[in-house]
Protein backbone atom coordinates (compact mmCIF):
# COMPACT_ATOMS: atom_id res chain seq x y z
CA UNK A 1 0.00 0.00 0.00
CA UNK A 2 1.45 3.38 -1.00
CA UNK A 3 1.47 6.36 1.14
CA UNK A 4 2.37 10.44 0.91
CA UNK A 5 3.60 11.80 3.46
CA UNK A 6 3.00 15.64 3.45
CA UNK A 7 2.86 18.75 5.71
CA UNK A 8 -0.22 20.31 7.41
CA UNK A 9 1.52 23.39 8.26
CA UNK A 10 4.18 25.94 6.77
CA UNK A 11 6.28 23.29 6.03
CA UNK A 12 9.00 22.59 8.34
CA UNK A 13 7.54 19.96 10.36
CA UNK A 14 9.70 17.09 10.43
CA UNK A 15 8.72 15.47 7.36
CA UNK A 16 12.37 13.95 6.90
CA UNK A 17 12.04 12.42 10.26
CA UNK A 18 8.97 10.98 9.51
CA UNK A 19 9.95 10.05 6.08
CA UNK A 20 13.09 7.92 7.33
CA UNK A 21 11.13 6.36 9.84
CA UNK A 22 8.63 4.80 7.36
CA UNK A 23 10.62 4.42 4.30
CA UNK A 24 12.30 1.49 5.58
CA UNK A 25 8.74 -0.29 5.03
CA UNK A 26 8.38 1.03 1.51
CA UNK A 27 10.59 0.17 -1.61
CA UNK A 28 11.27 3.40 -2.98
CA UNK A 29 10.53 6.74 -1.77
CA UNK A 30 9.47 9.47 -4.88
CA UNK A 31 9.12 13.35 -4.31
CA UNK A 32 6.90 14.99 -6.73
CA UNK A 33 7.78 18.98 -5.94
CA UNK A 34 9.65 21.88 -5.27
CA UNK A 35 13.56 22.05 -4.86
CA UNK A 36 16.77 23.40 -3.15
CA UNK A 37 14.09 25.84 -1.21
CA UNK A 38 13.04 22.22 0.96
CA UNK A 39 15.32 21.51 3.34
CA UNK A 40 14.93 17.68 5.57
CA UNK A 41 16.35 17.22 8.53
CA UNK A 42 17.53 13.63 9.94
CA UNK A 43 20.38 12.09 11.89
CA UNK A 44 22.33 9.38 10.73
CA UNK A 45 24.71 7.87 12.64
CA UNK A 46 25.18 10.43 15.09
CA UNK A 47 25.33 12.85 12.52
CA UNK A 48 22.78 16.02 11.88
CA UNK A 49 21.92 15.72 7.71
CA UNK A 50 20.35 18.40 5.96
CA UNK A 51 18.85 17.47 2.65
CA UNK A 52 17.44 19.67 -0.07
CA UNK A 53 16.93 17.67 -3.09
CA UNK A 54 17.24 14.14 -2.36
CA UNK A 55 14.66 12.03 -0.15
CA UNK A 56 15.93 11.28 3.33
CA UNK A 57 14.91 7.64 1.82
CA UNK A 58 18.36 7.48 0.92
CA UNK A 59 19.85 6.51 4.25
CA UNK A 60 17.56 3.44 4.57
CA UNK A 61 18.86 2.21 1.36
CA UNK A 62 15.83 3.24 -1.33
CA UNK A 63 15.72 3.57 -4.57
CA UNK A 64 14.80 7.51 -4.49
CA UNK A 65 12.73 9.14 -7.42
CA UNK A 66 13.29 12.71 -8.27
CA UNK A 67 10.11 13.97 -9.89
CA UNK A 68 9.49 15.88 -13.21
CA UNK A 69 7.49 18.10 -10.78
CA UNK A 70 10.50 19.07 -9.41
CA UNK A 71 12.92 21.97 -10.15
CA UNK A 72 16.88 20.62 -9.67
CA UNK A 73 19.83 22.30 -9.73
CA UNK A 74 22.01 19.93 -10.80
CA UNK A 75 24.95 21.72 -9.21
CA UNK A 76 23.76 21.63 -5.46
CA UNK A 77 22.61 17.87 -6.06
CA UNK A 78 25.89 16.76 -7.42
CA UNK A 79 27.58 18.27 -4.30
CA UNK A 80 24.89 16.55 -1.39
CA UNK A 81 25.24 13.27 -3.70
CA UNK A 82 28.86 13.15 -2.97
CA UNK A 83 27.67 14.15 0.62
CA UNK A 84 25.44 11.41 1.34
CA UNK A 85 27.64 9.56 0.27
CA UNK A 86 30.44 10.29 2.43
CA UNK A 87 27.81 9.39 4.94
CA UNK A 88 27.61 6.10 4.04
CA UNK A 89 24.22 6.49 2.23
CA UNK A 90 23.22 2.73 0.14
CA UNK A 91 20.32 4.09 -1.60
CA UNK A 92 20.26 5.44 -5.16
CA UNK A 93 18.19 8.06 -7.20
CA UNK A 94 17.07 8.09 -9.95
CA UNK A 95 16.52 11.74 -12.22
CA UNK A 96 13.53 12.42 -14.53
CA UNK A 97 14.25 13.77 -17.68
CA UNK A 98 11.50 15.72 -17.99
CA UNK A 99 12.35 17.81 -14.37
CA UNK A 100 13.52 21.34 -14.70
CA UNK A 101 16.62 22.72 -13.81
CA UNK A 102 17.48 26.35 -11.88
CA UNK A 103 20.15 28.15 -13.33
CA UNK A 104 21.83 31.21 -11.64
CA UNK A 105 19.55 33.23 -13.45
CA UNK A 106 16.69 32.06 -11.77
CA UNK A 107 18.54 32.55 -8.69
CA UNK A 108 19.37 36.14 -9.74
CA UNK A 109 16.22 37.03 -10.55
CA UNK A 110 14.24 35.62 -7.29
CA UNK A 111 16.56 37.75 -5.57
CA UNK A 112 15.41 40.78 -7.92
CA UNK A 113 11.57 40.04 -7.13
CA UNK A 114 12.07 39.74 -3.78
CA UNK A 115 13.74 42.59 -2.85
CA UNK A 116 10.58 44.77 -4.62
CA UNK A 117 8.03 42.39 -3.40
CA UNK A 118 9.17 41.12 0.02
CA UNK A 119 7.51 37.45 -0.65
CA UNK A 120 10.13 36.20 1.82
CA UNK A 121 11.50 33.27 -0.28
CA UNK A 122 14.68 31.42 -0.08
CA UNK A 123 16.39 32.96 -3.05
CA UNK A 124 17.40 29.40 -4.55
CA UNK A 125 15.76 30.09 -8.03
CA UNK A 126 12.53 28.27 -7.34
CA UNK A 127 9.50 30.12 -8.36
CA UNK A 128 11.35 31.77 -11.15
CA UNK A 129 12.24 28.48 -12.60
CA UNK A 130 8.72 27.04 -12.44
CA UNK A 131 8.13 30.70 -14.38
CA UNK A 132 10.45 29.48 -17.15
CA UNK A 133 8.53 25.70 -16.95
CA UNK A 134 4.99 27.50 -17.41
CA UNK A 135 6.22 30.14 -20.20
CA UNK A 136 8.01 27.01 -22.26
CA UNK A 137 11.62 28.19 -22.15
CA UNK A 138 12.31 26.14 -19.23
CA UNK A 139 15.79 23.78 -19.28
CA UNK A 140 14.50 20.10 -18.80
CA UNK A 141 17.34 17.40 -17.49
CA UNK A 142 17.16 15.48 -21.00
CA UNK A 143 18.33 18.46 -22.46
CA UNK A 144 21.40 19.11 -20.27
CA UNK A 145 23.82 17.49 -22.52
CA UNK A 146 23.38 19.61 -25.14
CA UNK A 147 25.21 22.72 -24.19
CA UNK A 148 24.74 24.91 -26.85
CA UNK A 149 20.85 24.61 -26.73
CA UNK A 150 21.67 25.15 -22.75
CA UNK A 151 23.48 28.56 -23.42
CA UNK A 152 20.69 29.95 -25.94
CA UNK A 153 17.84 29.34 -23.23
CA UNK A 154 19.71 31.10 -20.59
CA UNK A 155 20.51 33.97 -23.16
CA UNK A 156 16.36 33.95 -23.60
CA UNK A 157 15.84 33.85 -20.28
CA UNK A 158 18.24 36.96 -19.37
CA UNK A 159 17.00 38.82 -22.05
CA UNK A 160 13.03 38.21 -21.10
CA UNK A 161 14.63 39.34 -17.19
CA UNK A 162 16.22 42.36 -18.63
CA UNK A 163 19.36 40.77 -17.02
CA UNK A 164 23.04 41.82 -17.57
CA UNK A 165 24.56 38.25 -18.44
CA UNK A 166 28.11 37.74 -19.76
CA UNK A 167 27.95 35.16 -22.80
CA UNK A 168 31.00 33.91 -22.11
CA UNK A 169 29.86 33.01 -17.90
CA UNK A 170 26.54 31.68 -19.90
CA UNK A 171 28.43 29.02 -21.74
CA UNK A 172 30.87 28.21 -18.94
CA UNK A 173 28.12 27.78 -16.39
CA UNK A 174 25.78 25.65 -19.02
CA UNK A 175 29.47 23.12 -19.05
CA UNK A 176 29.36 23.07 -15.97
CA UNK A 177 25.28 22.14 -15.65
CA UNK A 178 26.66 19.61 -18.46
CA UNK A 179 29.35 17.85 -16.34
CA UNK A 180 27.12 17.65 -13.40
CA UNK A 181 24.28 16.08 -15.88
CA UNK A 182 27.37 13.73 -17.17
CA UNK A 183 28.07 12.61 -13.38
CA UNK A 184 24.37 11.36 -13.55
CA UNK A 185 23.58 10.05 -16.55
CA UNK A 186 23.03 6.89 -15.66
CA UNK A 187 20.76 8.11 -13.09
CA UNK A 188 18.67 9.78 -15.36
CA UNK A 189 15.51 7.88 -16.64
CA UNK A 190 11.81 8.76 -17.88
CA UNK A 191 10.71 8.16 -14.14
CA UNK A 192 7.21 8.17 -15.07
CA UNK A 193 7.84 4.91 -17.13
CA UNK A 194 9.78 3.56 -14.52
CA UNK A 195 7.47 4.15 -11.22
CA UNK A 196 4.08 3.25 -13.02
CA UNK A 197 6.25 0.27 -13.90
CA UNK A 198 7.39 -0.74 -10.65
CA UNK A 199 4.34 -0.60 -8.85
CA UNK A 200 2.24 -2.62 -11.63
CA UNK A 201 5.17 -4.97 -10.29
CA UNK A 202 4.22 -5.00 -6.78
CA UNK A 203 6.55 -2.29 -5.52
CA UNK A 204 5.38 -0.03 -3.05
CA UNK A 205 6.27 3.87 -2.99
CA UNK A 206 6.28 6.97 -0.40
CA UNK A 207 5.11 9.61 -2.00
CA UNK A 208 7.23 12.59 0.15
CA UNK A 209 5.99 15.86 -0.75
CA UNK A 210 7.61 19.36 0.23
CA UNK A 211 6.97 22.58 2.19
CA UNK A 212 3.77 22.57 3.73
CA UNK A 213 -0.22 22.56 2.38
CA UNK A 214 -0.25 26.24 3.88
CA UNK A 215 2.39 27.25 1.16
CA UNK A 216 0.41 25.25 -1.72
CA UNK A 217 0.60 27.55 -4.77
CA UNK A 218 -3.29 27.25 -4.74
CA UNK A 219 -4.66 26.78 -1.20
CA UNK A 220 -2.06 28.47 0.81
CA UNK A 221 -1.37 32.28 1.81
CA UNK A 222 -1.24 33.02 -1.58
CA UNK A 223 1.04 35.53 -2.24
CA UNK A 224 3.01 34.03 0.75
CA UNK A 225 3.60 30.55 -0.53
CA UNK A 226 5.55 28.44 -2.63
CA UNK A 227 5.40 28.28 -6.39
CA UNK A 228 4.61 24.58 -6.52
CA UNK A 229 1.48 21.88 -5.61
CA UNK A 230 2.34 20.94 -2.50
CA UNK A 231 -0.30 18.93 -1.28
CA UNK A 232 -1.01 15.28 -2.42
CA UNK A 233 -2.25 15.79 -5.60
CA UNK A 234 0.69 17.49 -6.75
CA UNK A 235 1.82 13.69 -6.11
CA UNK A 236 -0.54 12.32 -9.70
CA UNK A 237 1.11 15.42 -11.94
CA UNK A 238 4.41 15.91 -10.63
CA UNK A 239 5.41 12.26 -10.65
CA UNK A 240 3.32 11.02 -13.70
CA UNK A 241 1.36 7.79 -11.93
CA UNK A 242 -2.19 7.79 -11.35
CA UNK A 243 -4.13 9.29 -8.52
CA UNK A 244 -5.11 6.15 -7.54
CA UNK A 245 -1.85 4.93 -6.70
CA UNK A 246 -1.93 6.89 -4.03
CA UNK A 247 -3.51 4.64 -0.78
CA UNK A 248 -2.95 6.56 1.85
CA UNK A 249 -2.19 10.13 3.40
CA UNK A 250 -0.26 10.79 6.53
CA UNK A 251 -0.19 14.58 7.33
CA UNK A 252 2.36 15.64 9.45
CA UNK A 253 2.66 18.55 12.43
CA UNK A 254 4.43 19.99 15.00
CA UNK A 255 3.17 20.79 18.23
CA UNK A 256 2.89 24.39 17.87
CA UNK A 257 3.70 26.53 14.78
CA UNK A 258 6.43 28.33 12.59
CA UNK A 259 6.61 29.89 9.41
CA UNK A 260 9.43 31.18 7.33
CA UNK A 261 9.81 34.61 5.69
CA UNK A 262 6.82 37.40 5.47
CA UNK A 263 2.68 36.37 5.50
CA UNK A 264 0.06 36.15 8.01
CA UNK A 265 0.29 33.96 10.38
CA UNK A 266 -2.69 34.18 13.30
CA UNK A 267 -1.03 32.11 16.26
CA UNK A 268 2.20 33.92 15.86
CA UNK A 269 4.14 34.74 19.71
CA UNK A 270 6.94 37.43 19.77
CA UNK A 271 9.49 38.69 22.83
CA UNK A 272 11.01 36.21 25.43
CA UNK A 273 8.14 33.75 25.19
CA UNK A 274 9.23 33.32 21.50
CA UNK A 275 12.56 33.39 21.82
CA UNK A 276 12.52 30.57 24.39
CA UNK A 277 10.76 28.35 21.86
CA UNK A 278 12.27 29.03 19.15
CA UNK A 279 15.34 28.50 20.73
CA UNK A 280 14.30 24.84 22.50
CA UNK A 281 12.91 23.77 19.24
CA UNK A 282 15.79 25.11 17.55
CA UNK A 283 14.29 26.77 14.78
CA UNK A 284 16.22 27.88 12.06
CA UNK A 285 16.07 27.19 8.53
CA UNK A 286 17.56 24.04 7.19
CA UNK A 287 17.90 25.69 4.36
CA UNK A 288 18.41 29.12 4.67
CA UNK A 289 19.64 29.33 8.72
CA UNK A 290 16.96 32.25 9.27
CA UNK A 291 15.19 32.45 11.92
CA UNK A 292 11.80 31.35 11.92
CA UNK A 293 8.58 32.50 13.59
CA UNK A 294 6.97 30.64 15.94
CA UNK A 295 3.63 30.40 17.86
CA UNK A 296 0.87 28.01 19.38
CA UNK A 297 -0.56 25.22 17.48
CA UNK A 298 -3.38 26.26 14.60
CA UNK A 299 -5.89 23.75 14.31
CA UNK A 300 -7.87 26.11 12.15
CA UNK A 301 -5.28 25.98 9.68
CA UNK A 302 -4.54 22.02 10.59
CA UNK A 303 -8.45 20.96 10.04
CA UNK A 304 -8.07 22.97 6.77
CA UNK A 305 -5.14 20.90 5.50
CA UNK A 306 -7.06 17.40 6.53
CA UNK A 307 -10.08 18.21 4.26
CA UNK A 308 -7.82 19.43 1.29
CA UNK A 309 -5.49 16.51 1.63
CA UNK A 310 -7.26 13.69 3.08
CA UNK A 311 -5.16 13.04 5.22
CA UNK A 312 -6.81 10.67 7.94
CA UNK A 313 -3.75 10.20 10.21
CA UNK A 314 -1.13 12.41 12.11
CA UNK A 315 2.46 12.09 12.76
CA UNK A 316 2.71 14.85 15.63
CA UNK A 317 6.50 16.00 16.50
CA UNK A 318 8.51 18.18 18.51
CA UNK A 319 5.93 17.39 21.24
CA UNK A 320 9.34 17.37 23.63
CA UNK A 321 10.06 21.06 22.91
CA UNK A 322 6.66 22.03 25.04
CA UNK A 323 8.32 19.94 27.68
CA UNK A 324 7.51 21.62 31.05
CA UNK A 325 5.08 24.19 30.02
CA UNK A 326 2.94 25.31 32.53
CA UNK A 327 0.05 26.02 29.91
CA UNK A 328 0.07 25.56 26.66
CA UNK A 329 -2.70 27.64 24.08
CA UNK A 330 -4.02 26.16 21.34
CA UNK A 331 -6.41 27.71 18.04
CA UNK A 332 -9.75 25.86 17.37
CA UNK A 333 -11.07 28.90 15.76
CA UNK A 334 -11.19 32.04 14.40
CA UNK A 335 -13.03 35.57 15.03
CA UNK A 336 -13.56 37.62 11.87
CA UNK A 337 -15.83 40.46 11.22
CA UNK A 338 -17.82 39.51 14.52
CA UNK A 339 -17.91 36.26 13.77
CA UNK A 340 -16.46 32.66 14.78
CA UNK A 341 -15.26 30.57 12.06
CA UNK A 342 -13.68 26.87 11.58
CA UNK A 343 -11.87 27.16 8.72
CA UNK A 344 -9.45 29.87 7.09
CA UNK A 345 -10.98 32.27 4.73
CA UNK A 346 -8.74 33.03 1.49
CA UNK A 347 -7.56 36.13 3.46
CA UNK A 348 -6.40 35.39 7.18
CA UNK A 349 -4.73 38.65 7.36
CA UNK A 350 -7.05 40.04 9.59
CA UNK A 351 -8.17 36.26 11.55
CA UNK A 352 -7.71 36.37 15.13
CA UNK A 353 -7.58 33.28 16.83
CA UNK A 354 -9.59 31.75 19.28
CA UNK A 355 -7.60 29.33 22.26
CA UNK A 356 -7.96 26.56 24.01
CA UNK A 357 -5.80 26.89 27.22
CA UNK A 358 -4.95 23.36 28.35
CA UNK A 359 -2.12 21.52 31.09
CA UNK A 360 1.32 20.83 30.01
CA UNK A 361 3.08 18.03 30.42
CA UNK A 362 6.33 16.83 31.43
CA UNK A 363 6.47 14.12 28.90
CA UNK A 364 4.29 11.81 26.00
CA UNK A 365 3.34 9.43 29.57
CA UNK A 366 1.50 12.40 31.14
CA UNK A 367 -2.66 12.60 30.88
CA UNK A 368 -2.10 16.21 29.82
CA UNK A 369 -0.22 15.23 26.71
CA UNK A 370 -3.39 12.61 26.04
CA UNK A 371 -5.31 15.36 26.60
CA UNK A 372 -3.69 17.42 23.68
CA UNK A 373 -3.66 14.60 21.16
CA UNK A 374 -7.54 14.50 21.88
CA UNK A 375 -8.00 18.19 21.36
CA UNK A 376 -6.26 17.54 18.00
CA UNK A 377 -8.16 14.06 17.10
CA UNK A 378 -11.71 15.92 17.92
CA UNK A 379 -10.77 18.86 16.26
CA UNK A 380 -9.45 17.45 12.89
CA UNK A 381 -11.49 14.31 12.87
CA UNK A 382 -7.52 12.90 11.69
CA UNK A 383 -6.14 9.84 14.68
CA UNK A 384 -2.25 10.37 15.81
CA UNK A 385 -0.65 7.57 15.03
CA UNK A 386 3.13 8.65 15.02
CA UNK A 387 4.78 11.10 17.92
CA UNK A 388 8.01 12.05 17.67
CA UNK A 389 9.46 13.63 20.73
CA UNK A 390 13.40 14.05 19.73
CA UNK A 391 15.66 14.85 17.05
CA UNK A 392 17.03 10.84 17.27
CA UNK A 393 15.13 8.55 14.49
CA UNK A 394 14.90 6.12 18.00
CA UNK A 395 12.23 9.06 19.80
CA UNK A 396 10.01 8.28 17.15
CA UNK A 397 6.61 5.67 18.78
CA UNK A 398 2.79 4.81 17.19
CA UNK A 399 1.34 6.09 19.35
CA UNK A 400 -2.17 3.88 20.55
CA UNK A 401 -4.70 4.96 23.20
Amino acid sequence: MNLAVIGLQFGDEGKGKIVDYLSESFDIVARYSGGSNAGHTVIYNGNKIHLHLIPSGIFQGKKCVLGSGMVIDMVQLMEEWSEVKEYGASGDILISTRAHIVTSLHKKMDALEDKKRNIGTTKRGIGPAYETKMKRIGIRVHELFDTDKVAKKMRIMAEMWNIDADAKEIQREAEEIYYAAKYFKSNIVDTEIWLNRAIDDGKTVLFEGSQGAMLDIDFGTYPYVTSAVTLPGGASTGLGIPPRFVHRVLGVIKAYSTRVGEGPFPTEIHGEDAEKLRDAGGEYGATTGRPRRVGWLDLVLVRYSVMLSGADELALTKVDVLNGYDKVRVAVAYEKGGKKILYPPANIENCKPVYVEMNGWSDITDDAFRQFVELIERETKAKVKMVSYGREREKTMLFKK
